[in-house]
């Protein structure tokens, strides 16, 4: 048996900048030091007292980084959710009014509208979620994830090269602006196995197989996991340079035909179907009102695409609560900076005691901007080289390592090998809020064991964060 293969090789994207400041911060810090200069000449030695110590403040809240942010990002983030908060816009409240289509989603998902389509070929139908103010539309392939804790190392091997191929491929999709899958693992009773048994037991079948049937059902573990995969495309129809859109069916047209586009074969997962607009309904209903993700098709149906959000959503610097439920979202931070094997995910995908939902996010770039972005990268890295060299500062071993990469993915992208940015997202729900500490435990303890994967709270963007998640098209990679 060979040894499974080990991953690595990510760097966060680095523009030019004087020492670990990018270009934005560098801009920030000569700004800084060349306004106190102007006001002096303008209006005299006495703005001094107040520029200088102004200048100062700024430099270190933009030099001094937490996370690998600038305090600067974090001050002005949490001065602008303190100005919604005071505005109320922090707050949602479903307005009951006497037409449906007068309801909104909450926040960033608001100008979303679900579209019923039909294809060509008159299969079932397939659920789109059309933003009116971009113009974008999304659609969603329902996936069974294939266990591989058994499967040999070459297999493992196969499905991760497979899937990055499926990213490659993807690259040559002009209209499509960035993907996400999620999975979604719910802690479930034993009742869910026993109904779906009932269900479709044969009562002409014979005794003894019904028999062993309720037995096995019997002796069944009464906790379980109930899971749920989806893979979102968010497609921008009108970048088309072929013909564009002139009305919203020719949009959904080629959304259609991008999602068919998509093939997963030996990549570790089956598309079970493209998503209908009820799967869709289910899923974002679910989300928020997380008891009824389980609801009987008939209530699911008789819903409209405004009622499958929250009543009301309170949006909190740490916490998202909605309809009752309180949800907690954590975006990535960092990389592993050491090689991973295949399963680094595993531990944040394994069941838990509180529902789960882990989404990854990517963009995958056209060849011709992946190419300008690795050479940007590394001409970056040079001139920072250049700066130490004239500076007399000895180079670090993070230096050294992140110059290598740069290299190396500028090398692989001219060899053919596709470009991708990507980012993680985790959300954790519970009913009572009394949980909620144990909830937060529970995936901050998954997280430290998954590798070298580090998170951050969602800070001041939880309700964003959290619809990440769902498949309605919300993805900051895009």
């Amino acid at each position: 048996m060979s040894e499974p293969r080990l991953y690595g090789g990510w760097r966060r994207s680095r523009t030019l900048g004087i020492g670990h400041l990018n270009g934005a911060q560098t801009g920030v810090v000569v700004m800084a030091l060349i306004v106190p200069i102007i006001v002096l000449n303008v209006a005299g030695l006495s703005t001094l007292a107040v520029t200088v110590p102004f200048a100062l403040v700024v430099m270190v809240l933009t030099v001094w980084q937490r996370h690998g942010t600038p305090l600067l990002s974090f001050v002005a983030a949490r001065l602008r959710w303190q100005w919604a908060a005071y505005r109320g816009e922090t707050s949602y409240r479903g307005q009951f009014l006497a037409s449906p289509q007068a309801l909104d989603l909450p926040g960033i998902v608001a100008p979303t509208k679900l579209l019923r389509v039909q294809d060509s070929t008159g299969s079932e139908p397939v659920g789109l979620v059309w933003n009116q103010r971009s113009g974008h539309m999304t659609a969603s392939l329902l996936l069974s994830p294939a266990g591989s804790l058994l499967a040999p190392s070459d297999a493992q091997n196969g499905s991760a090269a497979a899937w990055g191929e499926t990213l490659a491929r993807l690259a040559d999709e002009e209209t499509l602006l960035g993907a996400a899958v999620t999975i979604q693992v719910r802690p479930s009773s034993g009742q869910a196995l026993a109904d779906h048994v009932a269900d479709r037991t044969d009562p002409t079948a014979p005794a003894a197989a019904r028999q062993a049937v309720r037995e096995l059902v019997a002796r069944a573990p009464r906790a379980s996991a109930q899971l749920a995969a989806w893979l979102t495309l968010t497609v921008d129809p009108y970048r088309s340079t072929a013909q564009k859109p002139k009305n919203p069916a020719e949009a959904a047209a080629e959304t259609l035909r991008v999602l068919d586009g998509v093939d997963l074969s030996g990549a570790g997962a089956d598309i079970v179907r493209r998503a209908t607009d009820l799967d869709l309904m289910r899923l974002v209903r679910g989300a928020y009102a997380p008891a009824d993700m389980d609801a009987p098709q008939e209530q699911i149906a008789a819903l409209t695409w405004n009622e499958t959000g929250p009543v009301a959503a309170e949006d909190g610097w740490t916490v998202y609560r909605h309809d009752g439920a309180h949800s907690v979202s954590w975006v990535l931070r960092e990389a592993p900076r050491k090689p991973v094997p295949y399963d680094v995910l595993l531990k944040l995908l394994a069941p838990g005691q509180f529902a789960r939902r882990i989404t990854l996010a990517y963009r995958v770039l056209p060849t011709e901007e992946a190419a300008a972005v690795v050479e940007r990268e590394v001409n970056a890295s040079d001139a920072r080289a250049e700066y130490r060299r004239r500076t007399q500062r000895t180079t670090t071993r993070r230096e050294r390592v992140d110059a290598e990469h740069a290299e190396r993915s500028a090398t692989e992208e001219a060899l053919g090998s596709g470009l991708v940015q990507w980012s993680v997202y985790v959300t954790t729900t519970v009913d009572d809020a009394d949980d909620l500490p144990a909830a937060i435990r529970e995936v901050e303890k998954a997280a430290k064991l998954s590798g070298g994967l580090r998170f951050r709270y969602a800070y001041g963007g939880q309700a964003a964060a959290f619809a990440v998640g769902l498949p309605v098209g919300v993805n900051p990679m895009a």
